[in-house]
């Protein structure tokens, strides 16, 4: 009895590691003037660094708020709100940043980039 108590203790005080939301990106069309993908990113996911060498138009599908903080920690807020579509420049040379939904919900958007 004693031993199954202890058991009990161990496992109840153990903290099981949830695995790490990742970002989907799927695409949906490409031309030779565009490409095209949905981006769905879960609440409490992040990016690898990355760049944009291409303006974009972003749509969001289920809006909310993305963070992105470039690889010297300046962080940025987007709001992508449902049904509305925005526009993004190329980033600037060299410079890399991650996509950050530090949010409670899953933010879905199209982006449209030109080639």
């Amino acid at each position: 009895m004693r031993v199954a108590l202890i058991a009990f203790a161990v496992l109840a005080s153990t903290s099981f590691a949830q695995p790490t939301p990742t970002i989907e990106r799927v695409p949906q069309f490409e031309t030779d003037a565009v490409r095209c993908w949905k981006s769905i990113i879960p609440a409490g996911a992040q990016s690898a660094l990355h760049r944009h060498d291409r303006g974009r138009t972003v749509v969001g599908l289920s809006g909310g708020e993305l963070k992105t903080v470039t690889a010297d920690g300046k962080a940025t807020v987007h709001r992508f709100d449902a049904g509305k579509a925005y526009w993004l420049d190329a980033d600037p040379p060299g410079e890399q940043h991650r996509d950050v939904n530090d949010t409670t919900k899953t933010i879905e958007v199209i982006v449209v980039e030109m080639k």
